[in-house]
């Protein structure tokens, strides 16, 4: 009797939801609405012939809208598919809930977070800190929730637990989540249940196509036709598809190519002449044509093609190398029969160059690259050569006059030198001089004249070089001083400690280096004290600073799981934890199912994963020294903890 009510019921709420289809459709649509209810489930199923196409999402969107505005109060669960007329198993499927399944209760397990047994001592660490990212995380809690939902549902309707679970596998039922379990649970509508067998959607398909028009014995002879072709064209691409290579049995494609890309890597790296690259790019092309044997549809087609890409790179790693090496070839066949003209040197470092360049485009994280490296330090100590060649000799001039101007330079300003600047600028002048002339190179017309004047320009750069020394150095250090006090006091402003103490540290040292006999001292020595006062200010707030980031950064590990547990703020007096309404809500309800099922198995995770959340508030507040409370997400403390200082 249940049985009819429950079809007289499917019925009226199908032939409902085919006239809403139609209306909404606004047209005689091809699709025919088909509904079964059964244990509070409703499936409802769309059915088009096989030669319409529909948009899946809409049309699922659709029937979706339509049935959420039916009076549904007997139905917990709606499922949707998408069928072929003809066909048994859908194409599409989509469930959802007709109504909202949450409860709402108050904490029951949260006072247990101060614990007395637990050591007030521990230390953040990064395995603690693990621990708390998935103890016994939020999908845990909704996993066990439905597993004991359905233990529930198991035991007070043994009729239809015998209908759709063989008694063998009821025990699987009793404590473990399985996979089967949980595939059952995302798809409540079993084929064996679905009431639509291959005849009953046979019968349907054809008496739709009576109604619309009349059948053509010809047309199911052609399809047959083509049925027996796709088969036969099937069979032939699967005998075709196991017969590649590693698609079944071993395959020795991969391990060859590893063994080549060894060979490869062990060439470039022992192998210091030119010959190297190539005898290596030949070894990864045979892997890389080997690896290209292996089909998509095999289960080693990822990692084929995978290694391929990675050798693919290094073969074009090696052919930019080579490319280097032909333009270093050339370059050095240039570069013989000296001397050569302008023209010639220009040409020649063009080309070391563009090999520079080259050899510059391998990344570090290559296997070429030490090759490469090496090479472009060779090339590089080649380019200085070429470019001395071209201007030794235009350089030579041009520092004999400029030694000469500064050294007349430095006469004039000794004649009018008083204070420590001048003597300042007339040493800076004499040790110009002297540069110019002992950076002459040899082998010029410009280094014999050069000779002769450096030991005249060394003698008066000595005259002058104890005037300078102290005055130099004292200014030197006092401005050096000013300057990192002024950075140090911008980072001040911007709360970064740890930079003003650093610079509040050089300007003392530079205060410090001031030479008590130069004139300066008398300005530096009261900002000797001034910046040994500041600094251990500085430092008082840069320890503060990194203990408030520290419990910050343990704070948000320990509240930032898979599922937000908690909110937080830290303040040099107080560490604030609020738990979030969704943690609390899925705590609350776990503890209700594992006190009514008795599960002592997830009562000791739920415990579990409590204390390890107690430890880690604890340790956080230990570690930083600052008092911590917990509040609900009403903003009732619940937990408070003060550290041992």
């Amino acid at each position: 009797m249940k049985t009819a009510i429950r079809n007289i019921n499917a019925q009226i709420l199908e032939q409902n939801l085919q006239e809403n289809w139609k209306y909404l459709r606004n047209c005689n649509n091809s699709c025919q609405i088909q509904c079964d209810l059964k244990a509070r489930t409703l499936l409802v199923i769309c059915q088009h012939p096989a030669n319409v196409v529909i948009d899946r999402e809409k049309t699922i969107t659709e029937l979706k809208s339509i049935i959420q505005k039916q009076q549904l109060e007997s139905v917990e669960k709606v499922g949707i598919c998408l069928n072929v007329i003809g066909h048994l198993y859908p194409y599409a499927y989509h469930p959802f809930f007709t109504n909202s399944r949450q409860e709402e209760s108050t904490l029951t397990f949260m006072p247990k977070l101060v614990h007395p047994d637990i050591d007030s001592e521990i230390r953040i660490t990064p395995e603690l800190l693990d621990s708390l990212d998935n103890p016994f995380n939020i999908e845990d809690l909704e996993e066990l929730s439905i597993r004991l939902e359905s233990q529930g549902k198991s035991q007070t309707n043994t009729d239809l637990a015998k209908q759709q679970i063989p008694s063998q596998e009821s025990k699987k039922l009793e404590l473990k989540i399985t996979s089967e379990l949980l595939d059952d649970l995302d798809n409540p509508f079993d084929v064996e249940l679905l009431d639509i067998s291959p005849k009953k959607s046979k019968t349907k398909a054809i008496n739709y196509v009576e109604q619309e028009s009349t059948v053509n014995l010809s047309t199911f002879s052609k399809l047959e036709f083509l049925s027996a072709s796709l088969s036969l064209a099937i069979l032939i691409g699967c005998f075709y598809a196991i017969t590649q290579p590693c698609v079944i049995g071993k395959c020795m494609i991969i391990p060859t190519a590893k063994e080549l890309n060894q060979q490869s890597l062990e060439t470039i790296k022992n192998t210091k002449n030119s010959a190297a690259p190539k005898q290596a790019q030949e070894k990864l092309k045979t892997a890389v044509q080997d690896l290209g044997k292996i089909p998509f549809w095999s289960i080693r087609y990822l990692e084929a093609k995978h290694l391929k890409s990675n050798y693919k790179t290094e073969i074009q790693h090696l052919e930019t190398i080579r490319k280097a090496l032909i333009k270093g070839q050339q370059a050095a066949q240039n570069s013989k029969g000296l001397p050569l003209p302008i023209e010639d040197w220009v040409e020649i470092q063009s080309l070391w160059q563009e090999a520079i360049a080259f050899l510059e485009e391998i990344p570090e994280n290559s296997p070429s690259y030490p090759f490469a490296k090496s090479k472009l330090q060779q090339y590089w100590k080649y380019m200085v050569a070429i470019k001395g060649r071209l201007t030794n000799e235009e350089e030579a001039n041009q520092k004999l006059t400029a030694a000469k101007k500064s050294a007349q330079l430095a006469e004039t300003r000794a004649l009018i030198a008083q204070f420590a600047e001048s003597w300042k600028n007339v040493y800076a002048t004499w040790a110009d001089a002297l540069n110019n002339i002992s950076s002459i190179p040899p082998q010029t017309i410009a280094y014999l004249e050069a000779k002769n004047l450096q030991p005249q320009y060394e003698q008066k750069l000595q005259e002058t070089q104890e005037r300078r020394i102290i005055e130099e150095i004292g200014e030197a250090a006092y401005n050096q001083a000013i300057t990192y006090a002024k950075q140090a006091e911008v980072f001040e402003t911007k709360d970064n400690w740890k930079e003003a103490v650093e610079y509040w540290r050089r300007a003392l040292n530079s205060a410090k280096e001031v030479p008590t006999t130069s004139n300066y001292f008398t300005k530096a020595k009261p900002l000797i004290k001034s910046y040994d006062t500041v600094l251990k200010i500085a430092a008082a707030n840069q320890r503060l600073l990194a203990t408030l980031a520290k419990a910050r950064q343990d704070l948000s590990k320990t509240c930032q799981g898979k599922s937000k547990i908690c909110e937080y703020s830290v303040t040099k007096d107080l560490i604030t934890v609020r738990l979030t309404s969704d943690y609390v809500e899925k705590i609350q309800k776990t503890t209700k199912e594992v006190q009514s099922k008795k599960d002592e198995k997830s009562r000791t995770e739920l415990e579990k994963h409590l204390t390890t959340l107690q430890v880690a508030f604890k340790a956080i507040s230990n570690n930083a020294k600052i008092p911590l409370e917990v509040y609900n997400p009403q903003g009732l403390k619940i937990a408070a903890h003060v550290p041992n200082i």
